[in-house]
């Protein structure tokens, strides 16, 4: 895993400019795809708990730079990797690549959700009542995640959930 670990930063910071300055721009209703909750999701699921709470909190530092609310981010990128690596399908496992495809659309929709919690909670401009934030904004943007993970595996990741 340790080997490995600058790969998965150096795709992280490729991820964070891809959702800052691409995926971001792509709204329907205000809310946006999230494409580092689909990486962290990935890593949690395939590598481990420890390794997505990790690359979540460098996440979070990442698009707390870039987007300006360092804290909040951290927290709930951190909170994202630890809930999505519950999902973490072990190396030796006899797992179908149905049941992996399953286990991280599953933990990408309940991690993303749980981050967006944490960011209604604590973030909030407008004024706009949290129970609106959390479920109206939370789920719509849990479904567009989904939508673009869906996609995502689709193009990408359908050999290596084979092996």
């Amino acid at each position: 895993m340790t080997k490995k670990y600058p790969l998965y930063i150096g795709i992280l910071f490729i991820v964070a400019l891809l959702q800052e300055f691409g995926f971001s721009h792509l709204t329907l209703f205000d809310v946006s795809p999230d494409i580092i909750t689909i990486f962290i999701a990935v890593i949690s699921v395939t590598v481990g708990q420890k390794s997505g709470t990790s690359l979540g909190f460098m996440a979070g530092l990442l698009s707390g730079i870039l987007s300006g609310n360092m804290g909040l981010n951290m927290l709930a990128r951190t909170v994202e990797g630890f809930i999505a690596g519950f999902f973490n399908i072990p190396a030796g496992s006899h797992a179908t690549a149905t049941q992996k495809t399953k286990r991280i659309y599953l933990a990408i929709v309940t991690a993303g959700f749980c981050a967006n919690s944490v960011l209604a909670a604590g973030y909030n401009p407008l004024a706009i009542s949290p129970v609106y934030r959390i479920f109206v904004l939370g789920v719509i943007e849990s479904v567009l995640t989904l939508i673009l993970a869906v996609i995502v595996t689709r193009l990408f990741l359908r050999q290596s959930l084979a092996d």
